[in-house]
């Protein structure tokens, strides 16, 4: 389960925070406060408690954002490597979920991880255009079948 993010816009610009306050405002632990203040975080040492002001606390943590890494069209994210990579030899798979959407595969090019995207059915003749697309196509549903299975083994003799 991923991390929730510090809501930063509960800091007081103009208060100063002890470790704890800091911790229940942003809605995290007092060991990550303790943790961001031996990473940096800017902190009046002085006396006991430690503080932390407002404006310091809100900038450090906007400084640990890193910028979204946007794909292009045919690129999909792949976490081993953390950043956008171009599928192994040009080829993608689309599975359609929806009418007007779907989601392709591919596999990462350096370290060969399974990479998936979410991906609009209209974006699909451009997408052609810069990779090989293939469509699988999987087991149909119980429901899709037009002819039920038969529960042959139901009809076995018992033996004596």
């Amino acid at each position: 389960m991923a991390a929730r993010r510090p809501n930063r816009r509960a800091i007081k610009q103009h208060y100063s925070y002890t470790s704890e306050e800091a911790a229940r405002v942003l809605g995290v632990s007092k060991g990550t406060v303790r943790r961001w203040m031996k990473d940096g975080l800017p902190c009046l040492t002085d006396q006991r408690p430690f503080l932390i002001l407002g404006t310091d606390l809100r900038d450090f943590l906007n400084s640990r954002n890193r910028p979204k890494q946007t794909c292009q069209l045919q690129e999909c994210f792949c976490f081993r490597c953390q950043q956008p990579k171009a599928p192994a030899a040009g080829m993608v798979d689309y599975t359609p979920r929806t009418t007007v959407n779907g989601r392709i595969s591919a596999i990462c090019e350096e370290c060969g991880t399974l990479m998936h995207k979410a991906f609009s059915t209209a974006n699909l003749p451009r997408l052609m255009q810069l990779a090989e697309v293939s469509f699988p196509q999987g087991e149909p549903c119980l429901s899709d079948r037009t002819k039920p299975l038969g529960n042959d083994h139901l009809k076995m003799e018992p033996t004596a």
